[in-house]
C-alpha cells in the first residue's frame, strides 16, 4: 500500500470561485500550437514514445492540474493508460499515483519513471545504445537464441529480416544488467513492435489477430528495425532531458520520495485497495469510453515481447470494442463505471476534484442516441458519490485523431466534466 500523503488533512485545492474564469478562458480545443514560456515546464506527450490508443493530449492533464491544485497535491489516474496525467503531475511536483489493468502500459510507466530520474547522464546512455548496435551481424541468426514460443507469436507478423533484427534486441535486452539501460530498450522495442510490423492496416488489424498477407511481408522485407530503434531511444531521451531542464528545485527530492514507493499500480480501479480512502486531492482521468476501443488487444505484439497474459488484462477491460456486440455491454458499462466512480470519490479528500474526460455523442442514430443515454446516466450517477459539478467545459476532437479509426469518425466532441467532493 502506498504510504499516508495527507489523509485527514485539508486537499491541496484552490478553491472553484478562485479559478473558473482562469479555466472558461481556456481554449480546450488546443488545436493551436500551446505557447509556454521558453524556460518553463511543459507537457510531456506520452504517446509520441509509445503508441496507445485513445489517449488524451497532454495539455488537458498538464493544465487541469496547474490550476487547481497546490504543489505536492496528490494526482491520481484510475485509468492511468500510458501515464499521461501522471507524468504530467510529476514535472509539476505534484505526487503522482496511476492505475491500470494494462500490463504493457503499467511497464511503459514503470520503465519511463526511471528515465525521468534527475541524476541520469542521458549522453551516456546513448553511447551505450550506440555501442550495443555495433554487436549486430546482419549475416548471423539471431532467431534461434530466442525463445522458440516467443519466436513463433511474433514470426507470422514480420519478414524474416525484420525479425532477426528484433532477435538481436531481444536477446540485448535480456542480458542487461543496467536497470537504466533496460528500461530504455524496453519501451523502445515495444514501440518498434508494432512500427516494424508488416501488418499495415492499422492497429485494429493486430487487435482482432488479422495476421499480414504475403504481400505485405514482402513489402516490409527492408525495414531497418535497429535504425528506428536507436533512433526511438534518442528521441527519447532529448525529450526528457530538454523538459528536465526546467523543472523546479524541488523535484529532485520528490524523485528520490516517488522512487522509494510504489506509485504506479496493476490494479482495477474498481478493486483497488492500495491507495488509501481520502488521500488524493485531484483526479484527472479519461475512462474507456463505451464499445470504441480496445487497449488490451491493441498492444497485441508488445504481449508477446513483454511474456504477459493477454486474456487475463481483457477480462478486466470495460466495455472495450470487442465487447460490442454483446446485449447487455452497455448496461454492463453503466454498471462498471458506477463502481469505478464509487471508488474513486472514496480515494478523494473532502474538498478534492475529480476530472472526467467524456465522449459527446450526437444522436444521429441509434447506436449513439444509446451510447450518450448512459454517459449521461454515469455522469448523473456521480452525484450518489458526493460527487458535485463544478463545470464542465466542450472541445473539439482534431481530425487527424479521428480519421484514424472508424470507430471514432462520428465522435467529433468530448467534454471535461469537474466535480468537487463535498462532505
Amino acid at each position: 500500500m502506498v504510504r499516508s500523503m495527507g489523509m485527514d488533512e485539508k486537499a491541496l485545492v484552490k478553491e472553484a470561485d478562485e479559478v473558473r474564469s482562469v479555466l472558461r478562458n481556456i481554449n480546450w480545443d488546443f488545436n493551436q500550437k500551446v505557447s509556454f514560456p521558453p524556460s518553463g515546464v511543459k507537457p510531456f506527450n506520452c504517446r509520441k514514445h509509445h503508441w496507445f490508443p485513445a489517449t488524451f493530449v497532454p495539455e488537458i492533464p498538464f493544465t487541469l492540474i496547474e490550476v487547481l491544485t497546490y504543489p505536492q497535491a496528490v494526482v491520481y489516474d484510475p485509468f492511468a493508460g500510458i501515464g499521461t496525467t501522471y507524468f504530467q503531475a510529476l514535472l509539476l511536483c505534484r505526487r503522482p499515483l496511476a492505475t491500470e489493468i494494462c500490463r504493457v502500459a503499467i511497464e511503459y510507466m514503470q520503465s519511463l519513471l526511471v528515465l525521468f530520474n534527475p541524476n541520469i547522464e542521458h549522453k551516456i546512455l546513448k553511447e551505450k545504445i550506440k555501442n550495443i548496435l555495433t554487436d549486430f551481424d546482419p549475416g548471423k541468426d539471431y532467431i534461434g537464441s530466442v525463445s522458440a514460443t516467443l519466436i513463433k507469436k511474433l514470426k507470422p507478423w514480420y519478414s524474416e529480416n525484420v525479425l532477426n533484427q528484433l532477435a538481436f534486441l531481444f536477446v540485448k535486452e535480456a542480458n542487461c544488467q543496467d536497470n537504466t539501460l533496460k528500461s530504455a530498450m524496453r519501451i523502445s522495442i515495444s514501440y518498434i513492435l508494432k512500427t516494424e510490423s508488416a501488418q499495415d492496416k492499422g492497429w485494429g488489424c493486430i487487435a482482432d489477430n488479422v495476421l499480414p498477407k504475403n504481400y505485405q511481408i514482402e513489402n516490409s522485407k527492408n525495414k531497418n528495425a535497429l535504425y528506428l530503434f536507436e533512433k526511438r531511444i534518442n528521441n527519447l531521451l532529448n525529450d526528457i532531458s530538454e523538459h528536465l531542464k526546467y523543472v523546479p528545485k524541488e523535484y529532485k527530492q520528490l524523485y528520490q520520495d516517488i522512487k522509494e514507493q510504489n506509485t504506479i499500480f496493476y490494479e482495477d480501479v474498481r478493486k483497488c485497495a492500495e491507495i488509501p480512502n481520502e488521500s488524493v486531492d485531484l483526479v484527472v482521468t479519461s475512462p474507456p469510453y463505451p464499445n470504441m476501443t480496445d487497449y488490451v488487444k491493441s498492444q497485441r505484439l508488445s504481449y508477446y515481447f513483454l511474456g504477459f497474459d493477454l486474456n487475463k488484462d481483457l477480462m478486466k477491460e470495460i466495455c472495450a470494442r470487442s465487447k460490442r456486440s454483446r446485449k447487455n455491454a452497455l448496461q454492463d458499462y453503466l454498471y462498471d463505471m458506477n463502481m469505478s466512480i464509487k471508488n474513486i470519490s472514496k480515494k478523494l479528500k473532502i474538498g478534492g476534484y475529480a476530472c472526467f474526460i467524456m465522449p459527446t455523442f450526437t444522436e444521429n442514430n441509434k447506436n449513439n442516441r444509446e451510447r450518450k443515454l448512459i454517459v449521461d446516466k454515469v455522469m448523473e450517477s456521480t452525484m450518489e458519490y458526493g460527487l458535485f459539478l463544478v463545470d464542465e467545459y466542450e472541445r473539439i476532437l482534431p481530425s487527424i485523431r479521428r480519421s484514424h479509426n472508424i470507430k471514432w469518425a462520428t465522435l467529433e466532441k468530448e467534454k471535461i466534466y469537474i466535480f468537487r467532493k463535498e462532505g
